[in-house]
C-alpha cells in the first residue's frame, strides 16, 4: 500500500477539505495532525486553521443559506384570535420577502406557554418562532414550574404590534370620567365589580393594576370571553369592565355602555378622542396587549437581523396597518435591542401586579 505521508499535498488537502464540508471537524485535525511529515505545506494547515476559527466564530458561514425551507410560526391562541390574526399578517409579509412559507402552527394551551416552551427547546436556526404576547410575561410570574424563561431563554427579533383595552363603565353608574370611577370606587369599598375575559389574562391585571395605584378595591368577575360581560355590563349587573376596542365597539355605537379611557400608555389610533388612563390621573397606568416574534436562544444575528427588517418595514404598509386596525391593534416597533429590553421590561411589571392579585399556578 501507497505511504499516506508521500500521497502528493493536493490529495491530503482534498481529504481534510471533504471532511470539513461535510462537519466532520474532529477528522480533519487528526488528519491536519497526521499529515505534517516532509513535504506537508505548513501553509495548509494555516489556511485549515483559519477555516476553523471562522467556523467557531459564525456558525452560518458554513451553513445553506437561510431560509432554505418552510419556517413555523408558533402561536399559543387558537385560529381566529387577536394573536393568531396578527401572527398571520406578519407571516404574510415574511414569505412574501424571503420567498419561503412561514407556516402558523397553533400550538393552543397553557395560556401560550406550550407553545413558548417548544420554541425554548427547538434548533436555534431560524426554521422555528414564537408570536409571543403580554401572556407570556404575565405568565413568567404567575407559573411556578415553566420550563423556560421568557427573558432569557429567546432570541427576540422584534416586538410589532400593540392592542389597548378600553375601560367601560354601566351607564347607570352615573360617572363619566375616570377620576368619578376612582372617587366612586373608594367610596363603596367592595361594593363595585369588573369583569375580564378570565383570571390572569392581561384585562383582569388592568383591573388588578386600577386597584393597586387607586386604593380601590374592586371586585373581579372571570367570563370565559368578553361577550357575556358585556351583556351583563349593558344590564347593569356588571358595574365595568376592561376589553379590547372592536369587542365593545357595537355596545358603544348602541349607546349601552359608557367608554371612560384606554389602558394604553399613549391615546390610540383607533379611538384618539379617548384619553388613557394614565392621563387621567394615574400616571405611569400602561396595560397595553403587544404581539412580537422571539426566536430560540442563539438562533444567528444574521438570521434575526434579516427578519427583523422586513417585520418593521411592514409596518410601513398601509395594508398592514389596515389590517391591524380591524384586529383592533396597532403597529408598535421595537427591533432586536429594545425588543429583549422590552420582554425584561415587562416580566418585571406585571410580578408586583400578580402578587397583589394573589395568582399562582403549577
Amino acid at each position: 500500500m501507497k505511504d499516506r505521508s508521500t500521497a502528493p499535498a493536493r490529495v491530503r488537502r482534498r481529504s481534510m477539505q471533504r471532511q470539513w464540508i461535510r462537519g466532520d471537524f474532529a477528522a480533519a485535525a487528526r488528519s491536519a495532525r497526521e499529515k505534517t511529515g516532509p513535504g506537508f505545506s505548513m501553509r495548509l494547515i494555516r489556511v485549515f486553521i483559519l477555516m476553523m476559527i471562522t467556523v467557531a466564530l459564525n456558525p452560518v458561514a458554513a451553513q445553506e443559506p437561510w431560509p432554505a425551507k418552510p419556517v413555523r410560526v408558533l402561536v399559543g391562541f387558537p385560529a381566529g384570535t387577536s394573536s393568531d390574526i396578527v401572527a398571520r399578517i406578519y407571516a404574510q409579509r415574511l414569505g412574501e420577502q424571503f420567498g419561503r412559507q412561514f407556516v402558523i402552527d397553533n400550538r393552543v394551551g397553557f395560556s401560550s406557554n406550550l407553545a413558548a416552551d417548544a420554541v425554548a427547546k427547538a434548533a436555534p436556526d431560524g426554521y422555528t418562532v414564537l408570536l409571543a404576547t403580554v401572556a407570556n410575561t404575565i405568565g413568567a410570574s404567575i407559573f411556578r414550574k415553566l420550563g423556560f424563561d421568557i427573558a432569557n431563554d429567546f432570541t427576540p427579533v422584534a416586538i410589532v404590534a400593540s392592542a389597548p383595552n378600553i375601560l367601560v363603565v354601566s351607564p347607570r353608574l352615573g360617572v363619566a370620567t375616570v377620576a368619578e370611577f376612582i372617587a366612586m370606587a373608594r367610596r363603596d369599598v367592595d361594593r363595585l365589580d369588573f369583569g375580564s375575559a378570565g383570571s390572569g389574562t392581561a384585562p383582569h391585571l388592568s383591573g388588578e393594576l386600577f386597584n393597586m395605584m387607586t386604593g380601590a378595591r374592586l371586585v373581579h368577575v372571570p367570563y370565559k370571553g368578553n361577550s357575556q360581560g358585556l351583556v351583563d355590563l349593558a344590564e347593569g349587573r356588571l358595574a365595568a369592565i376592561f376589553a379590547p376596542a372592536p369587542t365593545v365597539a357595537g355596545f358603544l355605537k348602541e349607546g349601552r355602555v359608557k367608554a371612560l379611557a384606554t389602558t394604553g400608555s399613549q391615546r390610540s389610533v383607533l379611538v384618539p378622542d379617548l384619553p388613557t388612563i394614565a392621563e387621567s390621573g394615574l400616571a405611569g397606568f400602561d396595560t397595553s396587549i403587544w404581539y412580537g416574534f422571539l426566536a430560540p436562544r442563539g438562533t444567528p444575528t444574521s438570521i434575526v437581523r434579516s427578519m427583523a427588517a422586513v417585520l418593521l418595514q411592514a409596518n410601513e404598509r398601509p395594508e398592514v396597518r389596515n389590517a391591524l386596525a380591524a384586529s383592533g391593534a396597532e403597529p408598535f416597533t421595537r427591533g432586536p435591542d429594545e425588543a429583549a429590553r422590552f420582554v425584561r421590561d415587562d416580566v418585571r411589571k406585571w410580578a408586583p401586579v400578580v402578587e397583589f392579585a394573589r395568582l399562582s399556578a403549577d
